[in-house]
């Protein structure tokens, strides 16, 4: 589905903004010097919101997207389709309104603009109505249930609980909620690795990924089988993509047991995350450039005297910083060496120069957000309230 916003509509939205400025009086923006009169406020506006709800906001795309057909213009359809999805609003002041629902898109559109959510979420299609849930309960028959819902997934996770912060332990260039183009590449290879798993091994074709508005991306996977998936077959999916075993205190947050390689992660690490760590994420992270950052690579390596080896050769080679080479390729070859040297037997040291790979590069993601049906999630084209 393509979205597309005409330039008469952004006239619109540009002669609105005039029009909201005359009313506001504009000679107010003007007291600190003319510099100031073009300054648009940081993250998120009220005012601006309102006019992107009436004039840019994709309605229309929205209900027939979230429709699959089932928006009247046939006989088969089920006209109730639409009707029995929740939309959750959050409105100022964090007043939270759930189990919304629409049977047409001007009520989705006349109610959007009247209550101007500061955040939209979007959850199953139920067995009934949402927003007539009670009376079904108080008949004695216990049909509100769901029954329909988009595979979801919100890459996250730059070890904490926040999005791309939950990637903070490899990267160095940002923290928190920041995202630079530095960092932003591991949100790229997420995609990447968990788009092709959803198509060549799932077999699914219908998916849209979209941007959070803040720090992660979200990903729909809007095929009828994908709908129709259980909270159990939706946890298998989701199961399928873990690799992380531990958390934010675990030197080693990877196991990949096993002789070889099961064939997604192998094809993920070969066609994907091997290339990238070593042509980007290696030398723009500076990942072994000081001994700070270096041992915490080093404390991946189940065997201490290999540890120990590495950690005295790049002491002694302090040097090396100031040549031409780059000082994070040169001992990372050296860490690859010894690893994979015929003089290490044991296969899971052999396999540490793989996890270290994963640790730093595979997607990690909100596994709850996958495994239930009744799940929310943000609306794509939806403003993020913190962010604007």
């Amino acid at each position: 589905m393509e979205i597309r916003v005409s330039i008469d509509r952004e006239k619109d939205f540009e002669a609105e903004m005039t029009k909201e400025e005359a009313e506001n009086g504009r000679d107010e923006m003007l007291i600190d010097g003319p510099e100031q009169a073009n300054t648009v406020p940081d993250g998120f506006n009220a005012t601006y919101l309102r006019i992107y709800y009436g004039k840019l906001f994709p309605h229309a795309d929205i209900f027939k997207w979230m429709s699959y057909g089932n928006d009247g213009k046939h006989p088969a359809c089920d006209k109730s389709y639409f009707g029995r999805r929740e939309f959750s609003f959050t409105l100022e002041n964090d007043i939270y309104i759930r189990f919304q629902s629409f049977n047409s898109v001007s009520e989705l559109e006349n109610s959007i603009k009247e209550k101007c959510p500061f955040k939209i979420d979007i959850g199953p299609v139920y067995s009934v109505d949402p927003a007539k849930r009670h009376a079904y309960a108080q008949s004695g028959h216990n049909v509100f249930t769901p029954v329909e819902r988009e595979l979801v997934f919100d890459i996250l996770r730059f070890f904490s609980h926040q999005d791309i912060t939950d990637y903070d332990d490899v990267r160095y260039c940002c923290t928190g909620a920041d995202v630079c183009l530095e960092c932003w590449p591991l949100m790229t290879v997420a995609i990447k690795v968990i788009d092709t798993a959803l198509r060549d091994d799932f077999g699914f074709n219908h998916i849209l990924w979209v941007y959070s508005g803040r720090r992660g991306v979200h990903c729909w996977v809007c095929d009828g089988k994908a709908r129709r998936l259980t909270n159990e077959q939706r946890a298998s999916i989701a199961d399928y993509f873990r690799v992380y075993k531990g958390n934010e205190n675990s030197n080693k947050k990877i196991s990949l047991p096993g002789p070889v390689l099961h064939p997604f992660l192998a094809r993920s690490y070969t066609e994907v995350l091997k290339g990238f760590f070593e042509a980007k994420l290696l030398s723009k992270q500076n990942l072994l450039a000081s001994e700070e950052r270096y041992e915490k690579i080093l404390e991946m390596i189940a065997d201490a005297s290999v540890a120990s080896e590495l950690r005295g050769r790049w002491q002694e080679n302090k040097r090396l910083s100031m040549s031409k080479e780059d000082i994070n390729i040169a001992r990372w070859e050296q860490l690859k060496h010894i690893l994979q040297s015929g003089k290490q037997k044991s296969q899971g040291l052999r396999r540490c120069v793989e996890e270290i790979v994963f640790s730093f590069t595979y997607p990690r993601l909100d596994m709850e957000v996958s495994k239930h049906m009744n799940h929310l999630l943000k609306a794509p084209f939806c403003v993020h309230p913190k962010t604007g």
